[in-house]
């Protein structure tokens, strides 16, 4: 059955609900995250988006978390409602104090961007070994015009911070961007694409309900899995 752009909407701030209900019912993560740990795995850091917590990457951080991969979620981000290079600070002091090595950053979003600010000005030790964004306007997106929000124009073409990210080139080799071929917050999806990293568009619809998307989970899963 064909759906069109209102039915893809639809589903996709329905799934969102579903998930900002799961913060009510599920305030911390599976234990599993951090009890069933092969050493040899990469550590990976989830970054959620604006007004996000880690329930909204669950679906891909459960099947990670299975393989051995040591799953940590930073609960003093909050909703990520912060200004970007604040939350790149903490998520670096995070990964600095338990000092991981090796990491893989899987963002959502406004979380892509910490993630690449992280990268860009604060990892000088390079601990992060990869950046694996869904769904991240490195671009900018123009649905920002219809809110006055500070912590939504920061993600405008125009912010000062989208500017000055977008200077940076170096850091982009690290990143895998995935996007879909429709996204309800992100417009146009090719701000998505970034120059110099790996850009894959798949076959998805929704800025959130991309996270539940088999291509997606097993993209990340095999990009994971191929660091070494």
């Amino acid at each position: 059955m064909k759906i069109g752009k209102l039915g893809y909407w639809t589903r996709d701030y329905l799934y969102a609900i579903h998930k900002q209900g799961q913060d009510f019912l599920f305030r911390k993560p599976p234990r599993h995250y951090l009890d069933y740990i092969n050493e040899d795995k990469s550590p990976i850091v989830l970054i959620p988006g604006l007004f996000e917590k880690w329930h909204f990457l669950q679906a891909i951080a459960d099947p990670l978390s299975l393989k051995g991969h040591p799953v940590y979620v930073l609960d003093h981000l909050e909703y990520n409602s912060k200004e970007i290079p604040h939350s790149a600070k903490l998520v670096q002091e995070f990964i600095d104090a338990k000092n991981l090595k090796g990491v893989v950053l899987i963002t959502h979003s406004k979380g892509g961007l910490i993630g690449k600010y992280l990268v860009t000005f604060y990892d000088k030790n390079e601990r992060v070994k990869k950046l694996i964004t869904v769904a991240t306007p490195f671009n900018g997106s123009a649905i920002t015009k219809f809110f006055r929000q500070k912590a939504i124009k920061e993600l405008s073409p125009d912010s000062d911070i989208i500017k000055e990210l977008h200077k940076e080139k170096e850091p982009n080799r690290k990143v895998t961007s995935i996007y879909g071929v429709f996204d309800n917050h992100i417009w146009p999806e090719s701000s998505c694409h970034l120059e110099g990293a790996e850009n894959i568009q798949v076959e998805a619809h929704g800025h959130h309900k991309i996270l539940n998307n088999g291509r997606v989970i097993d993209i990340v899963m095999r990009r994971v899995e191929e660091i070494v």
